[in-house]
């Protein structure tokens, strides 16, 4: 008998919890994937690099996609933009919707 068979049997084993909400990433996929480029820069200031990502939030009528973009040094949200669709222009709008300071 096994250490995970003496747990079970009292049922001592903690079980998964099932995943909730939408998948929004999809790694294996056709499409050409380009290399990090800034996997080796490390930012020595703040505004010397810029990165983004996208999350949903679940609404009555279905999603809304909330882009923001971080400065790398700082960690600060230095732009965000809520749009209704997951395609490129979300970030680009967090761009221009960026915050003063």
């Amino acid at each position: 008998m096994g250490f995970f068979d003496l747990l079970a049997e009292p049922g001592m084993l903690v079980t998964k919890r099932k995943r909730r909400g939408c998948v929004t990433t999809l790694s294996k996929h056709r499409y050409k994937k380009y290399p990090n480029l800034i996997k080796e820069f490390i930012p020595l200031a703040p505004n010397q690099l810029w990165v983004s990502d996208i999350t949903y939030i679940h609404l009555q009528k279905g999603f809304a996609y909330l882009s923001l973009i971080t400065d790398a040094y700082s960690h600060k949200i230095v732009g965000f933009y809520l749009h209704c669709d997951l395609s490129a222009q979300g970030p680009f709008d967090g761009i221009e919707n960026g915050i003063e300071g």
